[in-house]
């Protein structure tokens, strides 16, 4: 872990007192949408350097890897057709490659992990634990899968991950099998675009019981409209009420692009990360966050370019064009929360 050394001077006399000051960096990435994408083109090797550089580096694994044959049953054949959903999978061999760009963690709650069943998912977890990389979002009952997992950095604080799909339909949640008392599947909040005291006390719950286990709590939200590079007033609502209730970060996905981010109270929520990879061209930035102990100091964006199933690192021009956009992104942001009710609890649009 990285130690910056600051001398502070005391007192008349100039007495000398040297005070260490512990800094450590999160590296977040989006989506890992690596379906139709060959592992021996080792699609993330440009920007794996970044990731290892982090001492702690994490994405939202949206593509269940397996070899599963075992398609689930709630997405309809009808939607599959009309391309109202899609079950994707991604070959086993992309396990090396995560383990290789140094992730520490991935989560799991999202709309394609149970696309080939509860088997689909424990192999994918069986890979990912051979590697050390720690899950959250999915289990064999809902306790399970909102177990929050922790990675400790090296002298520094336990940093621990949970994970839910926060849609606000209940089919659109329910077709993502979520898990309950005595079935396997993802964590899901079923709040129904509606925060209410109900809402709040879950979220408290949620929040109180990952934290007697970790110093700082990163909250992966799987929400939002695909392709909006706004977030609804509902992301902005929920992301704030995790805040409110003790989280220290809140880490969005599902729009498969970039939204903006803000600090609130201190804390950052950065509403959706993008893709980080996929066999589609896209913009996007890898988000690096640094603490001092368990306390937020900043965040930077990278700009990245997908193309032909490879990220890359953007340069020159490019990456201060991008950097340009992210502030605009982060207007919007904050045009949103200017737009939203005082009042907690007010329904808004039940678009998922």
């Amino acid at each position: 872990m990285p130690v910056l050394r600051a001398f502070i001077f005391l007192g008349l006399m100039g007495t000398i007192a040297e005070a260490a000051i512990d800094t450590w960096t999160l590296v977040a990435g989006g989506d890992l949408m690596l379906n139709g994408i060959a592992p021996k083109t080792n699609p993330l090797k440009g920007i794996a350097p970044i990731f290892r550089a982090g001492d702690i580096a994490y994405a939202n694994l949206e593509i269940p890897i397996t070899n599963s044959k075992t398609v689930t049953s709630r997405k309809s054949k009808k939607d599959l057709i009309a391309r109202n959903q899609f079950v994707l999978r991604a070959d086993p061999g992309h396990i090396a490659g995560l383990a290789g760009m140094g992730l520490d963690a991935v989560s799991l709650a999202n709309n394609h992990a149970m696309d080939f069943g509860w088997g689909g998912v424990t192999d994918m977890q069986k890979s990912l634990t051979r590697k050390d990389i720690r899950f959250a979002g999915a289990g064999s009952t809902l306790a399970e899968a909102e177990i929050c997992s922790v990675v400790q950095v090296k002298g520094g604080p336990r940093v621990g991950f949970v994970s839910f799909l926060a849609f606000m339909g209940d089919k659109a949640l329910w077709t993502c099998s979520p898990a309950t008392a005595k079935a396997p599947g993802i964590a899901t909040l079923a709040f129904h675009g509606t925060l209410d005291k109900v809402a709040k006390k879950r979220v408290e719950e949620i929040v109180a019981g990952a934290k007697k286990n970790c110093d700082v709590l990163v909250v992966a939200l799987h929400w939002g409209i695909e392709r909006q590079t706004a977030p609804s007033g509902y992301q902005v609502q929920l992301g704030r009420l995790f805040i409110d209730s003790g989280a220290d970060v809140i880490l969005g996905a599902h729009p498969h692009v970039l939204q903006g981010s803000e600090v609130y109270k201190g804390k950052p929520i950065c509403y959706s990360l993008g893709n980080l990879i996929s066999p589609l061209p896209a913009a996007t930035a890898i988000h690096k966050l640094t603490f001092s102990g368990t306390k937020f100091m900043g965040l930077q964006r990278l700009g990245c370019s997908i193309s032909g199933g490879k990220t890359v690192l953007m340069k020159g021009k490019a990456a201060a064009t991008a950097a340009k956009g992210y502030a605009l992104l982060d207007k919007r942001v904050q045009a949103v929360a200017k737009s939203l009710s005082k009042a907690v609890g007010k329904k808004l649009s039940r678009r998922a």
